[in-house]
């Protein structure tokens, strides 16, 4: 691991970052943010349906526990109240999936524990919910966990920003959000997309696959979405500090003039250098003929699995609602 290249000021790692990038080091790093922050810890139990209060004295009375050996396996992530709660954590990345594990804890609960959970944590979308016995089985994903902390309650929060950073750049959460859609109006902005392949946003986590922006009314661009680019990489930063994170423009891309046309594009308009943006950079676009546009009219429900109105913060949809709505397939 290179930490620190010549001619730069910083690395660009956080601490977390020496755990490494496999599972284990993903199942520690966020057993550790509960472990630091009893926000993040009381609304992960929220999550999963565990109605204990956010107190000092609930916290000094919780128990973390990592990789802990029993007759029945080891677990890798505990937590619990004596009498209250029992929740054992099962993390999988990539495709893996806990199959075994969802009989083979049932007998390691504490008895005396009013409610038991076995959270079945993997990188594929799975809500589903069984009881067995007295055990809750309840299953969920990566990408939900961040979008659990990514609002602005929790990133103001170093901790939680550092862990939201290594699990995006590390683990590559691609599963969920397919599409990202966002209104595009500003004219730097407009530049910044269509000369050097890349969108800038204010920060925020998460990873699409693609990116498609809906060129608003007075934007002095065709209006609606006329281009969809593959998502190379994204980086979270201060555009000061782009000499730190070359190496991480590499990853994304072997060609040097991609890679100077996005460092050309990160200093475009920098009125503001030492606020943090996060930047999506871009393969070529795909192109459309004709526009996609936002569902019109008022009627309740307009928009459902696509756009309508202001588009939210975030707002991604499938590749099949999206082929949906391209014209030259309908």
């Amino acid at each position: 691991m290179i930490l620190k290249r010549p001619e730069t000021h910083k690395t660009t790692y956080n601490l977390l970052d020496l755990l490494g990038s496999d599972e284990v080091a993903l199942s520690k790093a966020f057993s550790y943010l509960l472990a630091t922050d009893c926000d993040s810890y009381f609304h992960f139990l929220r999550f999963l349906g565990v109605p204990i209060k956010n107190t000092l004295t609930n916290y000094k009375s919780a128990s973390i526990i990592t990789e802990k050996k029993r007759n029945e396996g080891r677990t890798d992530i505990e937590l619990s109240q004596e009498g209250k709660y029992h929740i054992i954590v099962e993390c999988k990345i990539g495709k893996g999936k806990a199959v075994k594990q969802r009989t083979q804890y049932l007998t390691a609960f504490d008895k005396e524990a009013q409610t038991k959970i076995l959270c079945i944590l993997t990188q594929e979308r799975d809500t589903n919910k069984q009881i067995e016995k007295d055990v809750t089985i309840r299953n969920t994903s990566w990408l939900e966990i961040i979008e659990l902390f990514n609002n602005k309650n929790f990133t103001q929060k170093p901790i939680v920003t550092d862990f939201l950073k290594f699990a995006t750049k590390n683990y590559k959460m691609r599963e969920l959000k397919e599409i990202l859609i966002q209104d595009l109006s500003d004219q730097t902005e407009i530049r910044r997309f269509k000369e050097f392949s890349i969108y800038r946003r204010d920060q925020t986590f998460g990873t699409p696959i693609y990116f498609a922006p809906y060129f608003n009314r007075g934007s002095g661009e065709i209006e609606g979405i006329t281009a969809l680019s593959r998502i190379l990489g994204i980086l979270t930063f201060k555009p000061d500090d782009i000499e730190n994170y070359r190496s991480d423009l590499e990853s994304f891309t072997t060609d040097v003039n991609i890679i100077d046309k996005w460092m050309n594009g990160i200093e475009l308009g920098n009125d503001n250098k030492d606020f943090t943006y996060t930047y999506y950079f871009l393969d070529e676009p795909l192109t459309f003929k004709t526009p996609l546009k936002k569902d019109g009219g008022r009627e309740k429900g307009r928009g459902k699995d696509w756009i309508a109105a202001m588009i939210p913060p975030n707002r991604c949809v499938s590749f099949t609602d999206f082929i949906k709505h391209i014209p030259e397939l309908m």
